[in-house]
């Protein structure tokens, strides 16, 4: 079970990795607009926001992780 653990990790890893690049995109689109076009922006503030819900969820797990780790050194 340990393989399909640490599979499992690696799949969330790349793709908190690929959110962060695709907001990274979103970003440099808006700022290479000069005639935005509102509707397409809204298709991206739409994208984005989602991404954005989906990592800090992602985040918080990480960060619940760390606690983990800690408690169990602090703890032998």
């Amino acid at each position: 079970m340990p393989a399909k653990k640490e599979s499992k990790e690696g799949a969330e890893k790349e793709s908190f990795k690929n959110h962060l690049k695709e907001i990274a995109e979103i970003l440099e689109w808006f700022d290479s607009q000069e005639d935005l076009d509102v509707e397409r922006a809204l298709e991206k503030v739409k994208k984005a926001a989602e991404l954005i819900k989906t990592s800090k969820k992602r985040l918080g797990e990480i960060e619940n992780e760390f606690k983990e780790i800690k408690a169990e050194i602090e703890k032998d």
